[in-house]
């Protein structure tokens, strides 16, 4: 009997020393809390009495007081022109490329899948026919403004005169001077001795000119074969 009352007590005091424990933690969280509440409220208590900072108009603007805006550092007009100037520039570079002609269709309306009954409905007749002296078998039909020379009744060549002053390539009439047919074909592909040449596929232009002068002798329209 007295055993297992002893037992009793032995178990009732580990009940009571095991509730302490967990009181004594607790009151030691509490503890470490109530502190660190009471750091942060002094930290706090001391920024109040602190004066507020407030931005002054000058301050947001970034601006110097008493400053004039003749400080500012302003574009000159010049400057500004001259900007314009390069965007107009660019333009007018990207205007004059889409303008260039990508093919030959076409020298003063008779292209080179023309024969003779085609080029006598759009020219009529000529005003002589001969025999091309360099090529055997070619005839050339001479008009006032053009020369058509023919190889086995199709067209081998077309040539304009210096003198008739103005052409039309494909549907573009153009002066017959280097500067406009260059603003038309743009660069020259072969640059000779008696000329310019300009190439699209199989077609050619070519631009005779004087050696010394430069200045225009004909212009004529060919098949690549023919050269």
């Amino acid at each position: 009997m007295n055993v297992l009352m002893r037992e009793k007590e032995a178990q009732m005091l580990t009940h009571v020393t095991g509730y302490q424990r967990r009181f004594y933690r607790l009151a030691l969280f509490a503890l470490v809390v109530t502190l660190i509440l009471l750091v942060l409220k002094g930290t706090s208590s001391g920024r109040i009495g602190e004066p507020e900072v407030v931005l002054s108009p000058a301050v947001i603007s970034m601006l110097p007081e008493g400053s004039d805006d003749s400080s500012l550092p302003v574009s000159p007009p010049k400057l500004a022109a001259q900007e314009d100037a390069g965007t107009a520039s660019n333009l007018s570079q990207a205007v004059s490329s889409s303008s260039i002609l990508t093919s030959l269709v076409s020298l003063e309306g008779i292209s080179l899948e023309d024969n003779t009954a085609d080029v006598t409905a759009k020219k009529g007749a000529p005003l002589t026919k001969v025999e091309d002296p360099q090529f055997i078998g070619e005839t050339i039909y001479q008009y006032p403004d053009v020369n058509v020379g023919f190889y086995e009744d199709v067209v081998a060549f077309v040539q304009v005169p210096a003198r008739a002053g103005r052409i039309q390539i494909n549907d573009q009439e153009i002066s017959l001077t280097l500067a406009d047919i260059k603003q038309l074909l743009g660069e020259p592909d072969f640059v000779a001795e008696d000329g310019v040449v300009f190439q699209r596929k199989e077609a050619l232009i070519k631009l005779f000119m004087q050696p010394d002068t430069q200045n225009p002798i004909s212009i004529d329209y060919y098949h690549l074969s023919s050269t």
